[in-house]
């Protein structure tokens, strides 16, 4: 981990075209993230680096022993270990993440990596700081309805972040991904940018107490 002057951060996509709503509130993000403080936001995007997220055999073996994690699971982790906070964008798909990011996560955060629920008192590595940016297909009143943008917070900050015992982790639920209005794409742009500038600002409030 870097010090609170250098802190430094991952955008996480997984999308195929790098031109889409996506790839483009994803840079929004990773713009507020150097305003509000970051020196430094790397863009990853799983699908253009080849990486598999398919759970097999390998990995249930991890599950039980961890000093047989898959090399492709290692690197990704230790990739992920040079930064301090992880900004996952993505597409709402059922509620939740594409398949791509949740087999990242299947695959990624592993036990003794991300958590200890052994009480093994393994030096958990994972960075501790993990902010989720849903892209809704329209309006905000459809991802409120029946509390389906609730059960996305539970799950992402409330059950991974916290089974994690992150430090800091948010949900920020940006709109009108499939917009044919070009003024609601800029403004959910801004809306990204906003919201990454300011988990950089409690990011370093929080470094410095």
């Amino acid at each position: 981990m870097t010090n609170q002057q250098q802190l430094r951060a991952v955008v996480v996509t997984s999308h195929p075209d790098a031109d889409s709503a996506t790839a483009r509130t994803a840079r929004a993000v990773a713009r507020g993230l150097l305003r509000g403080g970051f020196t430094e936001v790397e863009h990853h995007d799983l699908l253009a680096e080849g990486f598999d997220p398919t759970f097999g055999s390998g990995d249930h073996t991890a599950y039980r022993d961890r000093s047989a994690v898959p090399e492709d699971v290692r690197a990704e982790q230790r990739r992920l270990e040079a930064f301090d906070a992880i900004a996952v964008v993505f597409p709402v798909y059922w509620w939740g993440l594409p398949g791509p990011l949740k087999g990242w996560v299947d695959r990624v955060f592993t036990r003794d990596w991300a958590y200890d629920d052994t009480g093994s008192g393994a030096e958990l590595a994972a960075p501790k700081r993990l902010y989720f940016f849903p892209i809704g297909a329209v309006g905000e009143s459809t991802y409120r309805k029946h509390g389906y943008l609730d059960g996305m917070r539970a799950q992402l900050v409330d059950g991974l972040a916290g089974y994690m015992g992150a430090v800091d982790s948010d949900l920020f639920l940006l709109v009108d991904g499939e917009s044919d209005v070009p003024e609601q794409h800029l403004a959910r742009e801004r809306a990204a940018e906003d919201a990454g500038a300011a988990v950089a600002e409690r990011a370093h409030g929080r470094e410095a107490a």
